[in-house]
């Protein structure tokens, strides 16, 4: 009987995120066959928390991330994935979903929508012309704001006289430029910037030249997706010559995704070497300290735990199921709360972690609870749970007492599986059988889940490049560990744009699907306090540049973002 609600098709993540066909400027509406001939003790402040996995899909996993201070391929006009399971998707009709899910969801403000289908047979007819539209509403944003349209919630004026482009708005001037010249089918090594384009208009040389590697980068991306390889790789050896890792943020932004794009190229020829996976841990815990200085993370993370703390406080015996720890920083300063709570002293902490890997390491981390919890009197037992693979994973590993209120944290944890969808389903039927009281789920705010390559490369970019703004506004006398962080991007770059199928791990969806994928469990959503979300924008607002770190909210969901763009969301749930 507690399986019965889970005999339905598997969730197609795919979807068509991003891949709605709008209406369009006829001009671009060409035949297909005439585009393909053109074209050491582990602090536990809550300042310190802080992660940065989302970028890095070989980082995927807590063990290769913040180690605590102790001690085949496809061309992309094809419709669909690699995994036939995603593309199959049919909701069961006897699943109720609780909460309204939008048939279209805008990939920003007043921009045209990424539709949610659920009806995977629907086919675009022309995927080059999806791709400009795609890039077409991210220019058109642009132009309103060169008219004086506010950026975000924090009242940032693109009107600013004097103001620097930010490295997103390069790549919308970038965007609506590419958009707007392709008709004119240029040749790979000529592409004119015309004198009178409005999109370069009082920019400077510099940013000019910005947008025009941008604008090859663009070029590059669209002849990768057709198989021209030899012109996409004219096309990339413009980009190497101009972007670098040590540049400024554009050009590094672009160096790593035209390396990714030299990748795609060698193993969709044949002449990818064997890539050994590497470990260095000095790097990771360089980065992770440049990390401390991005609000992203430490927003992220108080949000969840204020939530969870919440939730449980009026019960004295507590069991925290961490599929994430990493580090445990953010428990540490749970356990400070409850000691702060006078009314009803804990009786017991439990703490269970999911470990795949690297075992020892979550040892030590809980270890280091250990302590933490002995020094503040606090009943407490930690357990590492080691599931090698998650069809492996049974309620009784995690040994729940009838007693216990149990609570679930999943920081950026879920996306990792979305290429292996039974594992994934078969997690969530474990936490569903496990009871517990609320479960706070932290993910990117990203679209890059999708099965045309050029889209997904046009949607990582956007992405990575509001972090990579981010990183250059707020990590600026720390350029060694800047670099760091970059480089772990480049890892995660390269897995979105190179690879396919079960080997692409590194995967992004936007709320309004993962609102779709939990109502199936019968989920429902819950709706953070005010005061959550006061001491949210509190955490924010103490960073340097905390007023670019935009917090918003999506229904129930906690979306926070890079003045314009979403990073990140946190979201909770209670199973009915």
């Amino acid at each position: 009987m507690a399986d019965g609600f889970f005999s339905f098709t598997p969730f197609d993540f795919n979807g068509s995120q991003g891949e709605a066909f709008f209406p369009f400027n006829g001009c671009y509406e060409k035949p297909e066959s005439e585009l393909r001939g053109k074209a050491d003790d582990c602090p536990f402040r809550m300042e310190e928390f802080g992660d940065f996995n989302f970028l890095s899909a070989d980082q995927s996993g807590f063990y290769q991330q913040n180690v605590p201070k102790i001690g085949d391929q496809t061309n992309y006009q094809q419709p669909y994935s690699d995994d036939l399971i995603f593309d199959e998707l049919l909701f069961n009709n006897n699943i109720t979903i609780s909460e309204s899910i939008p048939e279209k969801s805008k990939i920003s403000e007043n921009l045209a929508a990424d539709s949610i289908s659920f009806n995977p047979s629907k086919q675009v007819s022309n995927p080059c012309l999806e791709s400009l539209q795609l890039l077409n509403s991210y220019g058109a944003k642009f132009k309103r704001r060169m008219k004086g349209t506010k950026l975000g919630n924090r009242g940032i004026e693109a009107s600013e006289e004097n103001k620097k482009l930010s490295t997103e708005e390069i790549l919308r001037v970038a965007g609506a430029r590419y958009v707007h010249f392709f008709p004119e089918g240029h040749d790979d090594f000529y592409m004119p910037m015309h004198p009178c384009d409005f999109a370069l208009s009082g920019l400077s040389e510099d940013e000019i030249k910005d947008v025009e590697l941008a604008h090859v980068l663009f070029a590059a991306a669209e002849k990768v997706g057709y198989q021209q390889y030899d012109r996409a790789s004219r096309l990339l050896q413009r980009c190497e010559w101009t972007a670098s890792p040590v540049g400024n943020a554009v050009q590094r932004l672009v160096f790593y995704f035209a390396k990714a794009l030299r990748r795609r190229i060698e193993r969709e020829t044949g002449r990818a070497a064997m890539k050994e996976p590497k470990e260095d841990w000095e790097m990771t815990l360089e980065a992770l300290r440049g990390c401390m200085k991005l609000p992203f993370q430490q927003v992220m993370q108080l949000t969840a735990v204020q939530a969870i703390f919440e939730h449980v406080k009026p019960i004295s015996k507590v069991h925290l199921i961490d599929l994430e720890i990493r580090s445990g920083v953010h428990w540490a300063a749970f356990m400070q709360s409850l000691v702060d709570l006078k009314e009803l002293p804990i009786k017991l902490l439990k703490i269970t972690a999911v470990v795949s890997e690297k075992f020892h390491l979550i040892e030590k981390v809980g270890k280091w609870l250990e302590n933490v919890a002995e020094s503040l009197n606090i009943p407490f037992s930690f357990k590492p749970i080691l599931v090698s693979d998650m069809m492996e994973i049974k309620e009784e590993l995690f040994e729940v007492e009838e007693d216990e209120m149990v609570a679930i944290y999943s920081p950026l944890a879920l996306r990792t599986m979305i290429s292996r969808p039974t594992r994934l389903e078969n997690l969530m039927r474990v936490i569903r059988n496990l009871k517990p009281s609320i479960m706070v789920v932290s993910e990117v705010e990203a679209n890059y889940n999708l099965s045309s390559f050029v889209n997904r490369f046009i949607e990582s970019l956007f992405f990575t490049g509001s972090y990579f703004d981010c990183l250059e506004t707020c990590i600026v006398e720390d350029e060694d560990s800047r670099r760091k962080i970059e480089v772990f991007c480049g890892e995660g770059i390269e897995n979105v744009v190179a690879l396919e199928g079960s080997d692409r791990v590194e995967r992004g969806v936007k709320i309004e699907v993962w609102r779709a994928f939990f109502a199936r469990f019968r989920m429902e959503e819950m709706e953070f306090s005010e005061s959550c979300l006061s001491q949210a924008k509190l955490v924010a607002e103490g960073f340097a540049y905390g007023n670019s770190c935009s917090l918003e909210k999506n229904g129930k969901c906690l979306i926070v973002g890079w003045k314009e763009t979403p990073i990140l969301s946190v979201s909770a749930w209670q199973f009915l």
